[in-house]
């Protein structure tokens, strides 16, 4: 069996996985100690930081709960937000039913998702398209994605069809950037 040896390619690669491998554990290694985690300071309660007021002094919105720290809301925002139903806001009408708007406008065919850059006329025209993903070269009576039928090719532009929809469509060609 004839021994493997290994290219200078592999070295050179084992040798940057070893670096790699050793400045991570030198890193990890590198950790605060447990003792000045545990001893950093402390947090001020919640009361302080937000300065909340006594349970006396609550006012419109509501009273303390048992703990003290956050306020329980009065009967009505309780309602608004959907927490209790007190009789005097359930007595209260239902809003007003919107008038019906107009209906939606009918579908329309989305824009032609090439640019018309070119026209050949040899024979039968036949124009050429371009977008980000493909270039093609296409005429009368084709299909262009599965839904664009090209109805003629013009002098200046193309007539499509949008099938989905059966919707006529023209794309002139594209104007020289100025």
């Amino acid at each position: 069996m004839k021994p493997h040896h290994l290219a200078p390619r592999q070295w050179a690669l084992a040798g940057a996985l070893a670096l790699s491998l050793a400045a991570t554990a030198w890193v990890s290694g590198n950790d605060e100690p447990a003792e000045q985690v545990a001893t950093a300071p402390r947090r001020a309660p919640l009361a302080a930081v937000y300065a909340i007021e006594p349970a006396s002094a609550t006012g419109a919105h509501g009273t303390r709960n048992a703990r003290g720290d956050w306020p329980t809301l009065d009967p009505l925002a309780q309602a608004a937000w959907g927490d209790a139903a007190p009789a005097t806001v359930a007595a209260t009408p239902p809003p007003a039913a919107a008038a019906p708007d107009e209906p939606p406008p009918p579908p329309s065919a989305p824009p032609f998702p090439y640019q018309l850059v070119g026209r050949l006329t040899d024979g039968a025209s036949r124009a050429v398209l371009n977008n980000a993903q493909r270039s093609a070269v296409v005429g009368a009576g084709e299909v262009v994605d599965g839904a664009w039928r090209v109805d003629a090719v013009e002098p200046g532009g193309l007539r499509l069809t949008y099938l989905p929809l059966g919707q006529a469509q023209f794309v002139p060609f594209a104007s020289p950037p100025a």
